[in-house]
C-alpha cells in the first residue's frame, strides 16, 4: 500500500515521511495506535487496503492522488540518492593520518607535549614583552618550537590541543597562540599544503595575535561586554601588529597576511578592511576558523567554554562569516562532529549527536531514534562511542538524502529530550 500523505506533524507520525510503502500489518497498526485521522492511499502505486481492514477504513481514506514527481519508497528506511554521499565516520586505513599510541606510548606524548607547551608559552610571553618594549620580534627563534609544535601534531593534534584548552584568564593570549599555530598546521595537512610550507604557516599561528600588546589589560581581561568605544581599541589590535611585524626581520609573508586579516569575514563584514571572501586568501581562512574555533573552546574572562562539538554547531551557523567547505575540513582534521548531526549507527539505527564523549572529543554522545529496518521510531537511547566495547558510529550522513525536510527541526525536537544516559 502507498501512502501518498499523512496528515500529521513529524512528531505526531510513526514516520519520518509522510509518503511511503507499507508492507507490514505492524506498519497499519503503528498508524492506528498514533490514532492518526488522514491518510491519501495511492492506488496506482500500490494494493489499496485489504478486505480484512474494511472495519478500520475510517481510520484511513482511499483516494487516487496525482502523481507528484517522487517515486515510490520501499518501507526499509532507503536513501534517495546514492550511498556515495555518506561520509565514513572511521576512514579507512590508508587515509588514517595519526598514529594510533598505546597508553605508555601516548602518556609519552603528552609529557612531550606538556613541555612544547610550556616552552612555547615562556617564548611567546617573551615576545610579547620585546614587542611592548618597541623591540623587533624576532620570529627566528620561534622556530625550534614551531618544529616541536608540528611534530606533536603529526603524531595526534588531540594531545596538544587538550592541554592547551587548559589556560587561565592570565596566559589566555599566549596559550591561544600556540593553539592557532597547532590548528593550523594541522588544518594544513588535512589540506594537503606541502611540507615545506608547514614552518611558516605554524608561524603565522603563532605570531596572528601579537597586535595584542596594544590592548590596554583593562579592555583585554574586562569580564563583561565591551563599550563601543573599547571595541574600537580591540579592532586597532590587527593593523598594529602588522605594523610591529612589518618593522621586524625574517617574517614570512604568510605570518604578515594572517596577522592583518584574521577577523575578515567572507561576507566582508570583518576588520579592519571589510573584505569580501572574494579577496580573502585560503591562508586568511583557515586562520578565520582556527582563532575563533579556539576561543570559543577556551575559558575567557567574558565567556564559558563551548565543547568541540557545540563550537562547530556555533560556527556553522554563523551564515557568513567561515568559509564553509574549509570549515568542514577542519572539523574532519580533529575528527569532531558538531552537535545536531545526523549519523549512522550500527545495528541498523539513525541517531544524532549530542555532544562528545568526556574520554575523548573526537567520540561522539548519540542519541538514536530510528530503527533502519522497520523504519519506525525507537525509544532513544544516549550512547557515549568513547566508552571501551560501546557501539559505533558507521558514517556521518546527509538528512535530505533520508527525506529530512525540515532537519533542524527535527534535530532540535531530538536534542530537546531530556538526558537519556
Amino acid at each position: 500500500m502507498f501512502i501518498d500523505d499523512i496528515e500529521a506533524s513529524w512528531l505526531e507520525s510513526p514516520f519520518w515521511r509522510s509518503r511511503l510503502v507499507l508492507t507490514r500489518d505492524e506498519q497499519i497498526e503503528a498508524l492506528v495506535a498514533k490514532d492518526i485521522q488522514w491518510v491519501t492511499i495511492d492506488d496506482n502505486k500500490g494494493k489499496g487496503l485489504p478486505s480484512s481492514r474494511e472495519p478500520r477504513a475510517n481510520a484511513a481514506k482511499s483516494q487516487n492522488s496525482e502523481k507528484r514527481g517522487h517515486i515510490a519508497q520501499p518501507a526499509r528506511a532507503v536513501k534517495r540518492r546514492a550511498p556515495s554521499h555518506s561520509q565514513p565516520y572511521i576512514p579507512p586505513p590508508g587515509e588514517q593520518r595519526f598514529t594510533r599510541l598505546t597508553p605508555r606510548e601516548r602518556a609519552a606524548e603528552v609529557r612531550k607535549a606538556k613541555g612544547a607547551i610550556k616552552r612555547s608559552r615562556t617564548a611567546v610571553m617573551n615576545l610579547f614583552q620585546d614587542a611592548r618594549l618597541g623591540n623587533a620580534v624576532k620570529s627566528k627563534k620561534m622556530a625550534t618550537l614551531i618544529e616541536q609544535i608540528a611534530n606533536s601534531v603529526a603524531i595526534d593534534p588531540t594531545i596538544i590541543l587538550n592541554i592547551a584548552r587548559l589556560k587561565t584568564k592570565d596566559e589566555y593570549t599566549y596559550l591561544h597562540s600556540v593553539a592557532v599555530s597547532a590548528l593550523m598546521i594541522n588544518l594544513a595537512r588535512k589540506l594537503r599544503f606541502p611540507e615545506a610550507q608547514i614552518p611558516d604557516i605554524g608561524m603565522a599561528g603563532l605570531l596572528h595575535d601579537v597586535g595584542k600588546i596594544s590592548i590596554p589589560d583593562s579592555i583585554l581581561l574586562k569580564p563583561g561586554k565591551l563599550d563601543e568605544q573599547e571595541w574600537t581599541t580591540v579592532r586597532l589590535h590587527p593593523q598594529k601588529g602588522h605594523e610591529i611585524l612589518l618593522a621586524s626581520d625574517g617574517v614570512c609573508d604568510m605570518a604578515l597576511e594572517v596577522c592583518l586579516r584574521h577577523h575578515e569575514k567572507m561576507d566582508g563584514t570583518g576588520y579592519p578592511g571589510r573584505l569580501d571572501g572574494d579577496d580573502l586568501s585560503l591562508i586568511t581562512r583557515m586562520a578565520s576558523i582556527c582563532d575563533v574555533y579556539d576561543a570559543i573552546t577556551s575559558q575567557r574572562p567574558y565567556n564559558k567554554p563551548q565543547s568541540a562539538s557545540q563550537a562547530l554547531k556555533t560556527m556553522q551557523s554563523c551564515s557568513g562569516h567561515f568559509d564553509q567547505l574549509i570549515l568542514r575540513d577542519f572539523a574532519e582534521s580533529l575528527g569532531i562532529v558538531p552537535i545536531g548531526t545526523l549519523v549512522r549507527m550500527d545495528r541498523a539505527e539513525l541517531a544524532v549527536v549530542i555532544g562528545e564523549s568526556p574520554s575523548d572529543y573526537a567520540a561522539p554522545i548519540v542519541r538514536t531514534f530510528r530503527a533502519l529496518d522497520s523504519d519506525l521510531p525507537i525509544v532513544p537511547q544516549d550512547i557515549d562511542t568513547g566508552r571501551k566495547r560501546s557501539r559505533k558510529v558507521i558514517s556521518i550522513e546527509d538528512p535530505d538524502d533520508w527525506d529530512f525536510a525540515d532537519w533542524s527541526t527535527v534535530s532540535a525536537d531530538l536534542l530537546a529530550e531530556e538526558d537519556l544516559t
